[in-house]
């Protein structure tokens, strides 16, 4: 299996020429599309389906049938607000596929992932502190409401509203996606100091997440991967 694996803020993006051909389950809403325009077969309960493709929502029991091919799958946070029905709409009426990474922005603000939102200036300030922050668990909800002049729950509200998932989720990825770029860059680090450097307790809290958002364990993501990077 050759990957390259992107996270973002609140979903994942990765190139395969293979599946996970087990049954399985994770809580990211994903998106799978064909690169070589050739249908593929996935089994989702009783079901059999064959598309160049899919949607399967957060929690789906699934298995692909077949693990030679080439892939893009997106993989989105579930508590990311979206209409399922009118993504599935739009989904089946696309004409044209990403064939890389470069076609999925505009492919995302399709599908209404990456809406262009008229930040409040508090959020903007709440995001910039997030960003330049070296230890993310010592991020406090409360220092940070205090800080914006507002109450926990109307911070809560308003990040959900303006970013599209909720805090503490957004904190999460912001996690991941540091202990992402850790794999990639340290190849002789230890799968527990990636953790705690990226945040986590220990590696077993990382594990547990990894597997659980994308159903896939750290060594499997990394496998015969390509690259494993930060897109930004």
């Amino acid at each position: 299996m050759n990957n390259q694996i992107y996270l973002y803020d609140f979903y994942a993006v990765i190139i395969s020429d293979s599946l996970n051909t087990d049954s399985h389950s994770h809580l990211a809403h994903q998106i799978t599309f064909s690169l070589n325009d050739y249908p593929f077969n996935v089994k989702i309960g009783e079901s059999i389906i064959e598309s160049k493709v899919l949607f399967i929502p957060s929690g789906e029991q699934h298995e692909f049938l077949e693990g030679d091919n080439q892939f893009l799958s997106i993989l989105i946070d579930n508590e990311f607000e979206m209409d399922k029905f009118n993504l599935k709409t739009k989904i089946s009426s696309l004409d044209n596929f990403p064939k890389e990474l470069k076609d999925i922005e505009s492919l995302l603000e399709y599908l209404g992932f990456t809406k262009k939102r008229n930040i409040d200036s508090r959020i903007s300030k709440l995001l910039e502190t997030i960003e330049n922050t070296e230890l993310l668990e010592n991020i406090r909800l409360s220092e940070m409401a205090k800080s914006l002049s507002l109450s926990e729950s109307r911070l809560l509200h308003l990040f959900k509203e303006q970013v599209g998932v909720p805090f503490r989720k957004y904190i999460l990825w912001k996690k991941l996606k540091r202990a992402i770029s850790l794999f990639a860059d340290s190849k002789n680090k230890s799968l527990t100091e990636i953790a705690l450097n990226a945040g986590f307790s220990d590696s077993a809290h990382l594990s547990k997440v990894i597997k659980a958002s994308f159903g896939l364990s750290p060594s499997e993501i990394l496998k015969n991967s390509q690259f494993v990077k930060d897109p930004e």
